[in-house]
């Protein structure tokens, strides 16, 4: 394709380019001037004439280029002057070339089979040349094998001979031979005596040998049983001595609260007992949460509130309480802080609890707790109900009602009350109240047979208590 498009003739094609544009310059040129001036040729409109003229520049381009290319290349005008001969020339070629193709294709088939015959030629030649040279290889090896059965044969036959010379020597010392061993059959038939009575020996060592191994066998077992029991024994021992200096330091801190609490029998005789270990002074539920301001006033307070009920304590003892200006309890600062944040966060139960027995004019040591209120019962909300039988006599009522509010307590407990064992918390129910309730249930109930007894909350209760209660008969 790059040859043909150099063998092009580019200035006959410069040459019809530059005069097909010039050609219709000139026509357009014409066609404007005639459409502008209005010329009419032959009577017709101005319009249409200047369309015959642009038909006629068409027309003056194509002749021009034919009569160029006619003029200037021979191929051109052989191609327009023999266009049927050229033709079927084609044609012909064509044919020509389709049947050469088809040898060809032939050919190359023939071609690839001779080679494919060829190679297999190869490789039988191959082949052949391979089992050429195994059997030269063979026939050697086979040369040297009987090279070297000859020689074995040669030596065969030395030994053959000197197996004569020796089968002679060994007739001759089998005739010896034959006389030992007659002599040693004699020997034999001793020996054999012997062995009978070596091994009935043999049979009585090993029922004894026997019997000691079941000997060691037991008493090997019973080493085992002995060693267990020593580690067994020797485990205890020690056991028992850790057991015994337990003893002994419990022993002494025995005897050292003995003293303690001879010494504390003592100043019981003399003394009186001002507050009792883990007593509640007070226990008060305090809204939150609060700021650290607020805290801090709500804790002086409760402090200032127990330190009051400290100084009544003294005058319901019958002794004379201290100086307002003596500190009458001691506590723990951190404890103090602990209770403070703790209100900035939520509502809480503080309580102030005696750490230990106080005696008259001692400081009182408590403890702050800070433990989290949550409301327990509702105003008016049920706690437990039970029937009682009005005919039961009014001890067994009262006792019955006292089981009734054993069950109040119990669920108290159970919804996650504090209750203070020291105390009733139970505070507004006295022995008048269940006295006058068994008499109420006798008088209002005995025709009914029994009566349905009620407890109520009486105001919202919270994790501190205390459960104040009332009864509704039904």
């Amino acid at each position: 394709m790059k040859n043909s498009v150099n063998n092009l003739d580019w200035g006959l094609i410069i040459f019809l380019i530059a005069i097909s544009g010039f050609i219709a310059f000139v026509g357009n040129y014409v066609g404007r001037r005639a459409g502008k001036r209005r010329i009419s040729i032959f009577g017709i409109r101005p319009y249409y004439t200047s369309m015959i003229i642009t038909v006629l520049t068409g027309i003056i381009i194509t002749t021009v280029t034919l009569i160029t290319l006619i003029s200037v290349s021979s191929s051109m005008r052989s191609a327009l002057e023999n266009k049927a001969q050229l033709q079927e020339t084609i044609r012909l070629l064509s044919q020509k070339l389709s049947t050469t193709q088809s040898e060809l294709s032939i050919r190359a088939s023939e071609l690839s089979a001779a080679i494919e015959y060829q190679k297999k030629l190869e490789k039988s030649i191959k082949e052949q040349n391979e089992r050429v040279k195994e059997l030269e290889k063979k026939l050697k090896e086979t040369e040297d094998e009987i090279k070297s059965r000859e020689i074995t044969l040669k030596n065969r036959e030395i030994a053959l001979e000197e197996s004569k010379a020796q089968l002679r020597e060994l007739d001759r010392q089998r005739e010896l031979l034959i006389r030992t061993i007659s002599e040693l059959n004699k020997e034999v038939e001793k020996l054999k005596r012997e062995k009978d009575s070596l091994l009935q020996e043999n049979r009585q060592l090993k029922d004894k040998l026997n019997k000691l191994e079941k000997v060691v066998s037991s008493l090997e077992e019973q080493r085992k049983v002995l060693n267990n029991k020593l580690e067994l024994y020797s485990s205890e021992l020690t056991e028992l001595k850790r057991e015994i200096n337990d003893y002994k330091a419990q022993a002494k801190e025995l005897k050292e609260e003995i003293k303690q609490k001879e010494s504390q029998l003592n100043l019981l005789r003399h003394q009186k007992i001002l507050f009792y270990g883990g007593e509640i002074i007070l226990a008060e539920t305090i809204n939150g949460p609060k700021n650290e301001q607020e805290a801090k006033d709500s804790l002086n307070y409760i402090i200032e509130r127990t330190e009051e009920i400290v100084r009544y304590r003294y005058l319901h003892s019958g002794e004379s309480a201290p100086d307002k200006d003596t500190q009458l309890i001691s506590y723990d600062p951190n404890e103090l802080e602990s209770a403070i944040k703790s209100l900035k966060e939520e509502q809480r139960l503080i309580r102030i609890r005696v750490r230990n027995n106080t005696f008259i004019y001692e400081p009182v040591y408590v403890t702050i707790e800070s433990l989290r209120s949550r409301l327990i019962f509702s105003k008016d909300e049920t706690i437990a109900f039970k029937f009682i039988s009005a005919k039961l006599p009014r001890n067994k009522i009262i006792e019955e009602l006292d089981k009734l509010l054993s069950e109040v307590r119990k669920e108290g407990i159970r919804r996650g009350m504090i209750i203070d064992h020291l105390t009733n918390p139970i505070s507004n129910v006295s022995y008048e109240t269940l006295l006058g309730l068994s008499v109420r249930i006798k008088v209002n109930y005995t025709k009914f047979g029994s009566a349905l007894v009620v407890v109520k909350a009486e105001r919202d209760i919270y994790t501190g208590g205390p459960l104040r209660v009332k009864f509704e008969l039904r």
